[in-house]
């Protein structure tokens, strides 16, 4: 897995994938996102990408979340 120790701004334009799903799941330290091609749901592919946060970062992207929303 892949635990994010920080967050920083870049000056690129987002990505935009299709065909993509994403499950998450948490216990009382790490908040989880995976995601894998549509449809995968028993993630046979191989190609799942995940990422890891903890509490402290959780509160930075709730406010990086709250800006993108409110712009």
């Amino acid at each position: 897995m892949a635990i994010i120790n920080s967050l920083r701004l870049c000056n690129a334009k987002p990505n935009k994938r299709t065909a993509v799903s994403a499950d998450y799941c948490y216990d009382s330290t790490l908040f989880q996102i995976r995601t894998y091609k549509d449809g995968d749901t028993n993630m046979a592919g191989g190609s799942t990408q995940n990422i890891q946060i903890d509490k402290e970062l959780a509160k930075m992207l709730i406010k990086k979340l709250v800006d993108f929303i409110g712009q």
